[in-house]
C-alpha cells in the first residue's frame, strides 16, 4: 500500500511538472535618464558584487526586497515561498567567474543544502548602433535548478538617455518546476527582478538608491 502511494505521488508530480514550464522569464524595455557608460558601470558593479560579495547588494540593488513581516506564516503563494541563502563564495577576477554556495529554502524549510551557483560575466559591443550588452550566465549544481541568465542591452538615445532591454530567465529542475505555479512565480520571484532593474536605473540616474517598500503587484 505504501509503495502504491509513492508511485501515485510520483506520477502526479510528473504530470504537474510536465504541465508547468521549466523556464520562466522577466522581459522589460525602459529608458534610463543617464549616459550609457554610467548605466554600464552600474550594471557591471551589480554583476561583480553578485559574484564576489553578494551581501553588499542588500545596501542598494536589493533594497525593497525585504519581507516586511518575516514572522508571518509562509504559504506557497507568499513572497518568501522560495529563498536562496548564501553560505560561501569564491571569485576569479581574471576570468570574471564566481562560485557561490547556497541553501534553498521552500516555505521556510531547507530543502537542499550546499548547492552551487557558478556564474560568468560576459560583455559584447556591436556597431554601428553602439549597442552594449552585459550579461551574467549561471549554471547550478545538481538538478534542482539548471541555469539562469541576466542580460542588459544598452543603446544611447542621447548624451543623457539610454535605452535598456532587460531579460532575466531561470530554468528550474523538473522537481522544483512542479512547485512553481504562475502565482508562485509572480509573488516570490518575478517582482524581485523587476525591482532590481528599477534600483539599477535609479542608481545610474541619481547615484544612489532610496529605501522603498516593494512587493508583488496585486492582480485585479
Amino acid at each position: 500500500m505504501k509503495r502504491q502511494l509513492i508511485l501515485i505521488s510520483l506520477t502526479l508530480l510528473s504530470l504537474i511538472a510536465s504541465a508547468r514550464p521549466q523556464t520562466r522569464s522577466v522581459v522589460i524595455d525602459t529608458v534610463c535618464q543617464a549616459p550609457i557608460m554610467r548605466m554600464l558601470h552600474v550594471v557591471d558593479s551589480f554583476y561583480y558584487q553578485f559574484q564576489a560579495c553578494p551581501d553588499s547588494l542588500f545596501y542598494w540593488a536589493y533594497l525593497g526586497l525585504d519581507d516586511p513581516n518575516p514572522e508571518a506564516q509562509k504559504t506557497k503563494e507568499s513572497r518568501e515561498a522560495i529563498q536562496l541563502r548564501y553560505n560561501e563564495r569564491v571569485y576569479d577576477p581574471i576570468n570574471e567567474i564566481g562560485d557561490v554556495g547556497l541553501d534553498i529554502y521552500v516555505l521556510g524549510v531547507r530543502w537542499w543544502k550546499d548547492q552551487h551557483l557558478v556564474t560568468q560575466h560576459l560583455f559584447t559591443a556591436s556597431q554601428p548602433h553602439n549597442i552594449l550588452v552585459s550579461r551574467l550566465e549561471a549554471k547550478y549544481s545538481g538538478t534542482i535548478l539548471e541555469s539562469g541568465n541576466m542580460v542588459v542591452c544598452m543603446a544611447p538615445i542621447s548624451y543623457n538617455q539610454t535605452r535598456i532591454h532587460y531579460e532575466f530567465s531561470l530554468t528550474f529542475g523538473r522537481v522544483l518546476s512542479a512547485f512553481i505555479s504562475d502565482k508562485t512565480w509572480q509573488n516570490a520571484i518575478e517582482w524581485r527582478f523587476e525591482t532590481i532593474l528599477e534600483n539599477l536605473v535609479e542608481c545610474a540616474e541619481t547615484g544612489t538608491v532610496q529605501p522603498k517598500f516593494r512587493g508583488p503587484k496585486k492582480s485585479n
